[in-house]
């Protein structure tokens, strides 16, 4: 990468790193209100109609990726005239988007007597839950949509800055609201609608402000598809590439429900917030690389296209892997002091789910790259992802529970995540022999799971499931932390050279502010 994506990069990591510990702070202090003055069956209703809106949302799979796919060379041209048009489509085919997802979500909600039968609550909470987050996502479909330019072009800290800013000051309100006002679920919603508004006042702001050539015309977008028919073509294509993400994601609450209760659901979703957080912490990292990658394969040199493509994936790799670690021997500990050691999960699911986070974390490289080659043509492999999700799911939470249904979902991410799609990537988009991915991927594996072993013994002696007091948890907490950090990051440097390319790299751009 050029300086200029590189600095780009750092400039959007910067800003969201800033953001994401200030929402890591309200986001489990709101929860834990949200535990005490709403409970959790609302937690857990709350999550569910969630997970039934994002089915309805796979209409949209698809669109955003393409469009993308087709923004990065215009933008590295500077071709106003077609992002124009390119971005009209977009916004034409998201307006059809939306007219389906109302129709749908009015068909859908005839079925809540039945969906959520098993919830003590009114059903009426399940219509005023579904109804604003419907509301809040129609908005992006209407009036959002612009945003992918900045995106594509790597200026996602502008939308951070503003956004996040006002999405922060909202749950502000909704904290406050929910201890001191006598209807707190009313006032959470209330807020919930009031903050959706703002965001996409200050979204067309911030576009409109950087973008001043931006002017789209979404009624003509039928007629620039008959222009760029490859866009439908891809996004047909990517459309099933993402189904897979969202039905790993959205089913899996739906079927941990069927199978137990909405009080599990909220108690798998402390674990998914707390493991997202450090998951948007590494994604906040590398923010913006998807671009860049885009922005590399555009300039065709190859050489480099390969040598940054180890850069990232061991940088990466070796960030989750100090995170997974920390997360594997404090999660239950944390939990234990933030809400309460009832509401923890056994340490079975823990290291399966973490296994499973393991290859979220990991995966994304290839994707931008497969993104950025733009090879969505595979178009079964997630078809089969979501088949065996959801299959072995079933299957597997018959006999096994929550645990079973974890299981289910980790072997269709290795079949299609961790063999097909590095597989594919260096057949058709890098053309090279695969044994280069594998071989050095199997290598860097081996290296994690002794690291995760050796971890194992080392702390044992601090027995941190016995942690009963925030002090111990602190504590202990910088000792795993930074034990994590100094191992891991040693054996990464010293073995792995994507490593020492990216910490290098980082360097120079430091060396060169100061």
């Amino acid at each position: 990468m050029s300086e200029t994506r590189t600095s780009k990069s750092l400039k959007n990591a910067e800003v969201a790193l800033i953001f994401y510990f200030l929402q890591l702070i309200l986001g489990f202090f709101s929860r834990k209100v949200f535990f005490d003055y709403l409970g959790s069956e609302i937690l857990g209703l709350n999550t569910t109609a969630s997970n039934l809106l994002g089915f309805l949302n796979l209409a949209e799979l698809g669109v955003s990726t393409a469009v993308s796919f087709f923004l990065y060379q215009p933008l590295y041209d500077k071709d106003y005239k077609k992002l124009n048009k390119l971005v009209s489509l977009q916004g034409w085919i998201y307006r059809n988007i939306a007219f389906f997802i109302i129709i749908a979500s009015g068909i859908l909600m005839c079925f809540f007597p039945v969906i959520f039968k098993k919830s003590p609550l009114p059903i009426w909470y399940a219509y005023l839950t579904f109804g604003i987050l419907l509301f809040s996502s129609l908005l992006g479909y209407f009036r959002n949509y612009k945003q992918i330019v900045l995106y594509a072009d790597q200026k996602g800290y502008k939308i951070q800055e503003y956004v996040q800013g006002s999405t922060i000051i909202k749950t502000i309100l909704q904290i406050f609201t929910m201890i001191y006002f006598p209807y707190p679920f009313f006032s959470w919603l209330i807020l919930e609608f009031i903050g959706t508004i703002s965001t996409t006042i200050l979204l067309n702001y911030i576009i409109k402000k950087n973008y001043s050539w931006l002017d789209t015309k979404v009624s003509e977008g039928k007629q620039y598809l008959k222009e760029y028919p490859e866009v439908l073509k891809k996004t047909g294509q990517a459309f099933f590439h993402r189904i897979g993400f969202v039905i790993l994601n959205q089913s899996s609450p739906l079927i941990i429900y069927a199978f137990t209760s909405l009080t599990t659901v909220a108690l798998y979703g402390n674990y998914i917030l707390i493991i997202n957080k450090i998951g948007s912490l590494i994604s906040s990292i590398f923010s913006s690389t998807g671009a860049a990658i885009g922005n590399l394969v555009a300039g065709k040199n190859k050489s480099q296209i390969i040598k940054v493509f180890w850069e990232l994936y061991d940088s990466r790799m070796c960030i989750s892997a100090i995170a997974l670690l920390c997360l594997y021997h404090l999660t239950n500990p944390f939990i234990t002091i933030w809400i309460g050691k009832e509401y923890c999960l056994s340490n079975t699911f823990l290291i399966l789910y973490i296994a499973l986070n393991s290859i979220s974390m990991t995966r994304v490289t290839v994707d931008d790259y497969l993104g950025a080659h733009g090879l969505y043509k595979d178009i079964w492999a997630p078809l089969a992802e979501a088949g065996l999700n959801i299959g072995l799911s079933i299957i597997l939470g018959f006999y096994w529970d929550l645990n079973g249904i974890i299981i289910g979902i980790l072997i269709s991410q290795i079949i299609i995540i961790s063999l097909w799609k590095p597989y594919f990537l260096f057949k058709d988009g890098l053309h090279l022999k695969v044994k280069n991915y594998f071989y050095p991927a199997i290598y860097r594996y081996s290296i994690t799971i002794a690291l995760f072993i050796f971890s194992c013994y080392i702390f044992k002696p601090l027995q941190l499931n016995h942690i009963s007091t925030v002090k111990e948890f602190i504590i202990n907490a910088l000792i795993v932390a930074l034990t994590c950090l100094l191992i891991g990051a040693f054996t990464f440097y010293l073995l792995f050279p994507g490593t020492r390319e990216f910490t290098k790299r980082v360097k120079n751009i430091i060396s060169k502010k100061i």
